[in-house]
């Protein structure tokens, strides 16, 4: 019997790279899409095949599903920096939004008829009341929120937030994809909407609701999968986070003590929390990559349309976070405590039951191992993928 190929969109970042790995291993032949605008040909496992090219590109994306005819499609595909979303809107909506639109085109056009979309927890805004959490997968059903909760931005440079930054996307999309009544957004569709707090984080709930219309009117059956905080790096230390501005907090406490950075900023240590500072849920790349793989065979096993959480199932604070970096490095994370930013919840973590119960996944790797293996990366290689010893290992 033939291998199977699975098609990976963006299998050239962060959460990609550690995903064609995972297939790969698991006896799957993989084609990674991939623009290289963010990604890093580097990362990508010479087992793999590489086209580069982007999603923007009908054409040239039904050429490529023409040519290796995948079973399935993973799509990693998007622009993830929260604070940038907020600033260029625009630019994210055509990236994430209408560029997935395009790729469910092009496939429609093809014999694939299996997506798993990498989604996020930002999806779930910013929940106020602590009966919330852990987070559910159903809360972006249940929830019915009055306005949008949109925070602060620009449009076509004007200072925006809320309904009003809300109604300038929801007219945007309207005027995109004005020809497309297969696209329009039910008042119910709206309503869900309302819920995420960044420009990031309602393109990904859009393309939740477009892939679900997809499912209906085109027999898609998809995965969508909400990820909580990534961090970490291959435990050996050969392939991690690689971009120019990073936002995670891991991250950024290393580049701190890389010198890479200013000092880090802790945005509030007067939160209702043990030590003061905010809690999250973080999980490690390796662990979003099996994650991928049981949701990819369970889709082509029960070929049902579903969403799940893929988090540890609680909730490490920024505090912890430094001192497993400090811990891991022997250095001392240099940072200052600023005011809290608006919209920052105080805790937020997954509740990752049914992943573990039909997906049969869990997490493994702890905030310790987090911390180890992204130090061990960026601490023996501090320009990326592209020091030459990464390049000649991983890209030959």
């Amino acid at each position: 019997m033939s291998k199977q190929t699975i098609l990976v969109t963006g299998g050239a970042g962060y959460i990609g790279s550690f995903t064609v790995i995972e297939l790969l291993n698991n006896g799957y032949d993989v084609v990674v899409l991939d623009s290289l605008e963010t990604g890093h040909k580097a990362a990508v496992d010479k087992r793999a095949t590489l086209e580069v090219a982007n999603l923007s590109d009908q054409k040239n994306t039904e050429r490529i599903l023409n040519k290796y005819k995948p079973l399935a499609v993973i799509d990693f595909a998007a622009f993830l920096a929260v604070g940038e979303s907020m600033e260029e809107p625009k630019k994210y909506f055509e990236n994430n939004v209408v560029n997935f639109v395009k790729l469910l085109d092009a496939l429609k056009k093809s014999d694939c008829k299996f997506i798993i979309k990498s989604s996020t927890s930002s999806t779930y805004g910013n929940p106020l009341s602590k009966t919330d959490f852990p987070l559910k997968e159903n809360y972006t059903e249940n929830f019915k929120p009055d306005q949008s909760a949109l925070l602060p931005g620009q449009w076509e440079k004007s200072a925006v937030s809320g309904d009003i930054f809300f109604q300038k996307i929801i007219e945007y999309y309207q005027q995109v994809f004005s020809d497309r009544s297969d696209l329009h957004l039910t008042s119910d569709e709206l309503i869900k909407l309302r819920i995420p707090t960044s420009i990031y984080g309602l393109t990904k709930l859009i393309d939740e609701v477009i892939l679900d219309k997809y499912n209906q009117s085109s027999g898609f059956k998809s995965i969508s999968l909400r990820y909580f905080n990534a961090c970490g790096a291959a435990l050996d230390g050969k392939m991690g986070e690689d971009k120019p501005a990073p936002t995670t907090l891991m991250t950024v406490a290393i580049y701190s003590i890389l010198k890479k950075t200013d000092p880090l900023k802790v945005f509030g240590n007067d939160y209702p929390t043990a030590d003061g500072t905010g809690i999250r849920d973080y999980i490690h790349p390796l662990d979003l990559a099996t994650g991928h793989a049981k949701a990819l065979k369970y889709l082509l096993e029960k070929e049902q349309s579903d969403t799940f959480n893929l988090g540890c199932g609680k909730g490490y604070s920024v505090l912890e976070v430094i001192k497993a970096i400090e811990k891991a490095s022997g250095k001392k994370v240099s940072y200052e405590v600023v005011p809290r930013r608006s919209g920052d919840p105080a805790v937020s973590f997954a509740d990752a039951t049914r992943s573990k119960e039909l997906l049969g996944w869990q997490s493994r790797y702890n905030l310790s191992d987090m911390a180890n293996s992204a130090w061990k990366w960026h601490s023996e290689n501090p320009h990326g993928f592209s020091d030459s010893k990464i390049d000649s290992e991983l890209s030959e």
